[in-house]
C-alpha cells in the first residue's frame, strides 16, 4: 500500500477551508487516515524546512 504526506498551510486554515482540501482529497481516491493540527516554532519550522535553507525565500517561508 501507497502512503501519501499532506501539509495544509496556515492561511488555508485561517480562511477555514481545510475541510474543502479534504474533500478534494477525498475525491481523488484517496483516504485521510490520520490528521494533526500543529504549530510549529520557529526552530520546528528551521528543521522542517531545513532542505531550503539556502535559498533566498527561506526566512520568508520560517515566518510565515
Amino acid at each position: 500500500m501507497d502512503q501519501t504526506f499532506s501539509i495544509i498551510k496556515p492561511d488555508a486554515t485561517k480562511r477555514n477551508i481545510t475541510g474543502s482540501i479534504n474533500k478534494v482529497i477525498e475525491d481523488s481516491g484517496l483516504r485521510i487516515i490520520a490528521q494533526k493540527r500543529i504549530k510549529l516554532n520557529k526552530s520546528q519550522a528551521e528543521s522542517f524546512y531545513s532542505v531550503h535553507k539556502e535559498k533566498p525565500f527561506f526566512n520568508d517561508l520560517i515566518e510565515y
